[in-house]
């Protein structure tokens, strides 16, 4: 996987981060969904994802509309999106994110 960015060192690094915990998640449950490789580019959004992990569909929209999310971010500092006073994720997405945040997020500290 590798991820380009033109500026913030720290949206990169979130954007890596959710990239490798939505991909933990679809590897773990969606095993027997078509998957293709995630790529990720948008002209108005700093972040370029190029040869990233297999992804299903579903999780193809939640990791794209995550990495739009935290670039579109305008809290500064930006605070942990559950503990945010104002959730910009659309309420299926924010759902779907915290479901893929408690799996991953333990599992990450282990190497998977």
């Amino acid at each position: 996987m590798k991820i380009q960015i033109h500026s913030d060192e720290e949206i990169r690094r979130d954007s890596d981060k959710l990239t490798r915990f939505v991909s933990m998640y679809c590897d773990a449950h969606h095993r027997n969904r078509e998957r293709k490789p995630f790529s990720f580019q948008y002209e108005k959004i700093p972040v370029v994802v190029r040869d990233g992990p297999s992804l299903c569909k579903d999780c193809t929209r939640l990791l794209r509309h995550a990495i739009v999310m935290r670039v579109y971010c305008h809290l500064d500092p930006k605070p942990k999106c559950r503990k945010c006073p104002e959730h910009c994720y659309r309420p299926k997405y924010r759902d779907e994110m915290e479901v893929v945040m408690r799996y991953a997020g333990p599992r990450s500290l282990f190497g998977r």
